[in-house]
């Protein structure tokens, strides 16, 4: 993906990297990004603000790259951990081992995703990630529901949207017990046996 057309063959400009880590701490760190500035940002990325303007025109314009760039980097993780699910268990261990990755290492992306998502005006690579996303796990289902390990009177967008909100219910529920200091192993147990009754013969 090519954010703000300005980055050629996708490469990152190391600034542009530095920004995004950066606002990446700052969200696990717990910042508002509505309170946000560049200056702050700039400052986490131990850079010149008018350094961030040679690539940015706003802040708004940072989140939406950033987000962009997250979201990319998510369906390349998940194109790989898909391309050789061939049973609905393991679909389930995929995703609650990608899931308790994500809580231990990368939940300040999926932040970054999630307020993104929320903005007003969505704009850029965002509904392009979102069909990537779609694609990739039709591909998986339907390859699941071939080899018989998905009930064959389930259609695909059931499916899709099934698996979705397992998902996003199990990100949530990470979050939960993550802010709660509580364990996660009876939530990964029924986030698997949610996958399988909901999907499965």
């Amino acid at each position: 993906i090519i954010m703000n057309g300005r980055y050629e063959n996708g490469a990152l400009p190391e600034k542009v990297r530095l920004l995004y880590e950066a606002v990446l701490a700052m969200v696990t760190d717990g910042w508002d990004i509505n309170r946000m500035k560049v200056s702050d940002i700039t400052a986490q990325a131990g850079i010149g603000k008018g350094t961030a303007y040679e690539y940015f025109s706003s802040k708004e314009e940072i989140l939406q790259g950033l987000a962009e760039y997250c979201f990319a980097r998510e369906n390349e993780r998940v194109r790989a951990m898909f391309a050789d699910c061939t049973t609905l268990a393991g679909l389930e261990e995929r995703i609650t081992g990608y899931l308790q990755d994500i809580a231990a290492s990368r939940m300040g992306s999926y932040k970054m995703i999630a307020e993104t998502l929320g903005m007003p005006r969505r704009t850029g690579a965002m509904p392009a990630c979102m069909a990537e996303l779609k694609e990739i796990v039709s591909e998986l289902l339907a390859r699941l529901q071939a080899a018989g390990e998905i009930a064959p009177e389930l259609g695909m967008e059931y499916c899709y949207m099934s698996l979705l909100s397992a998902v996003v219910g199990g990100l949530m529920g990470l979050c939960y017990a993550a802010d709660h200091d509580r364990t996660v192993e009876d939530l990964m147990d029924n986030l698997r046996l949610m996958i399988r009754r909901t999907l499965g013969k």
